[in-house]
């Protein structure tokens, strides 16, 4: 590999938004809590834009990571494709969007059923009762929501987007492990131990 290693993973990403089998489809994404930790879940890749150097996740607005990113707007996000023996680190800024044109025109193009989502009555991460059914509203606990009973949720939506500032790839193999460190910026490449 060279300095073409960028446009390797930035392609990856691009695929995996389209491929839902594709191993980056769903990386590991990370934000530091409230008492200074790394806070990792695993988020559905939404968008990659290589010329912006933008990756897109949705998530709720009242959830725990939606204040971590707020209050402190650094992120990890690991990718990882086991057959392929192949791991993409990236650090970024956290941009988060709620009630905006970015926000409006991800939530258009969500289908029903993600919508469903931001409908759940109770707060990610609220401790509920063992006895309670579910939590989402009634009616709506096993189907999908038409269209206008789900824009209730476009409340609880926001958008995250990564501003990716370095990438790190790691290609595992038996002949010898491959690493770069990509400054995403500028475009500069390294070849770093593995």
């Amino acid at each position: 590999m060279t300095t073409d290693e960028r446009s390797l993973c930035w392609a990856e990403f691009e695929r995996a938004t389209r491929e839902r089998a594709h191993p980056f489809r769903q990386p590991v994404v990370m934000s530091v809590d409230e008492e200074g930790y790394p806070s990792g879940r695993v988020l559905t890749l939404r968008e990659a834009d290589e010329q912006r150097r933008i990756l897109r996740f949705h998530i709720d607005r009242r959830s725990p990571k939606f204040a971590q990113f707020k209050k402190q707007p650094v992120v990890g996000v690991v990718f990882y494709d086991g057959p392929g023996k192949w791991q993409v680190r990236v650090r970024g800024i956290a941009m988060l969007h709620t009630d905006d044109a970015v926000a409006r025109s991800a939530w258009d193009r969500c289908l029903p059923m993600s919508k469903r989502t931001y409908l759940a009555t109770s707060v990610p991460g609220m401790e509920i009762d063992w006895d309670a059914p579910n939590v989402f509203p009634p009616g709506l606990e096993r189907r999908r929501p038409t269209e206008e009973e789900s824009e209730v949720g476009y409340q609880n939506f926001a958008v995250l987007l990564v501003d990716v500032v370095e990438l790190d790839s790691l290609h595992l193999a038996g002949d010898g492990h491959r690493r770069f460190h990509i400054i995403d910026e500028v475009h500069k490449v390294r070849r770093l131990a593995p």
